[in-house]
């Protein structure tokens, strides 16, 4: 395999910038990646969910792909999330990150209809042979898609799909992340996708964090990681604290990035349609809070 496993670590599902007429804004982009790069962000996600993945065309999502590859310049990692409602499209997207030459794939599962356990398993193989040169990480978030990865699942992707290396859980469950854990292999890496759980899931095992959060305030998770590995375990939970007074913020809410984005001095519009951005005032509101969060 050409590219070792880049799933580990504070990985940032970035922001997808627009325009005022809804149009993916590249120059926004490229700012906001700067301002990335200048808070030593180590690795990026493109397309995910906090990036509005699943409200992009596939043509869009490519564009934004190519984009990001050449304004990064491999100056962090770059991770790009393929999945669409459609398999066919997902692999198309798969043989773009490919031919991009990209660090990792991510692939939310299946979503909408109800699959069973061996229809997931064929949507990764199938992944997983369409690229079988990246790392690929599954992608359970049983809120959104709702399909959760069970233990049973994981230990045959794990067997029989050797590039599979990750699995992102956006699940509150520490039980099922700890599950997770038990059953990776020493080059297979288990991240968490709740904000509220990046020092917990590290003491269980976890690799890292993918943090919608950390596009506004990257620091606190760039910090806890770092603390947490070096045995400082104070500053790590003093971290913890100070992410979730940003959670308490940000509610977690893409209006609320891209609005706090704008109060730092990084715009990348609004959300795309049907997500509303925040009103007046809330954004007045959201700018005391955040001047509030700076100063505590």
């Amino acid at each position: 395999m050409k590219n070792a496993n880049p799933f580990h670590g504070i990985i940032c599902p970035i922001l997808t910038p627009f325009d005022k007429k809804g149009n993916i804004d590249f120059v926004a982009l490229q700012r906001f990646i700067e301002f990335l790069v200048s808070e030593k962000m180590p690795c990026l996600m493109i397309g995910g969910t906090t990036g509005e993945g699943p409200l992009l065309s596939v043509e869009e999502r490519k564009q934004l792909s190519e984009a990001a590859v050449q304004f990064v310049a491999k100056r962090m990692k770059i991770i790009v999330h393929v999945s669409c409602l459609s398999t066919r499209e997902s692999l198309a997207l798969t043989e773009h990150a490919q031919e991009l030459g990209v660090d990792g794939i991510s692939a939310i599962t299946p979503f909408f209809f109800s699959y069973s356990e061996g229809e997931v398993y064929r949507f990764y193989e199938a992944i997983a042979k369409t690229a079988p040169e990246i790392p690929i990480s599954l992608y359970c978030f049983p809120g959104n898609a709702k399909y959760e990865i069970k233990g049973s699942l994981l230990e045959q992707i794990i067997k029989n799909l050797p590039n599979v290396k990750a699995i992102k859980s956006s699940n509150p469950d520490l039980i099922r992340l700890y599950e997770y854990v038990t059953i990776a292999q020493n080059d297979f890496s288990v991240l968490c996708g709740v904000d509220a759980l990046t020092l917990p899931a590290l003491t269980l095992g976890a690799c890292g964090q993918v943090s919608g959060n950390s596009n506004i305030f990257p620091q606190p998770f760039i910090k806890l990681y770092d603390s947490y590995h070096r045995g400082d375990l104070e500053t790590a939970r003093e971290c913890q604290v100070a992410i979730n007074a940003v959670r308490a913020v940000l509610k977690d809410s893409i209006a609320h990035f891209k609005a706090a984005s704008e109060i730092q001095g990084v715009p990348v519009g609004n959300p795309r349609l049907p997500i509303q951005p925040l009103s007046q005032s809330e954004k007045a509101k959201l700018s005391i809070d955040i001047a509030s969060l700076k100063s505590s």
